[in-house]
């Protein structure tokens, strides 16, 4: 028995699992199709995820910029330095998820 990777997740099993304990991808029986299906559906998911948190970042973004216009008058200071971190946060977040989805596409 050996450790080799998943085909479909790239996580490492065992050479004798039928079945990737990561993805539950069917690894013995499976046609070369089925297999190049499950990658492709693999890739998608974590696509959409990368997305999911692109947007994310997005409304922390947006969400950051009104609150530095629109914020209670007590702690005024505080609301805008809070504002500051949100919208900053928010850029870095967008930028570094976008970079990540471009890399992702790569491979």
């Amino acid at each position: 028995m050996s450790i080799i990777r998943c085909i479909v997740c790239g996580k490492r099993i065992s050479s004798k699992a039928e079945v990737c304990t990561h993805c539950g991808a069917v690894l013995k029986g499976s046609s070369e199709e089925q297999l190049e299906r499950a990658v492709h559906i693999q890739k998608l998911k974590r696509n959409r995820r990368l997305q999911s948190y692109s947007f994310l970042a997005i409304l922390l973004f947006a969400a950051g910029f009104l609150l530095k216009y629109v914020h209670p008058e007590d702690n005024a200071e505080l609301w805008v330095l809070a504002s500051h971190y949100m919208i900053a946060a928010g850029f870095i977040g967008y930028v570094a998820m976008r970079v990540w989805i471009m890399f992702n596409k790569k491979k």
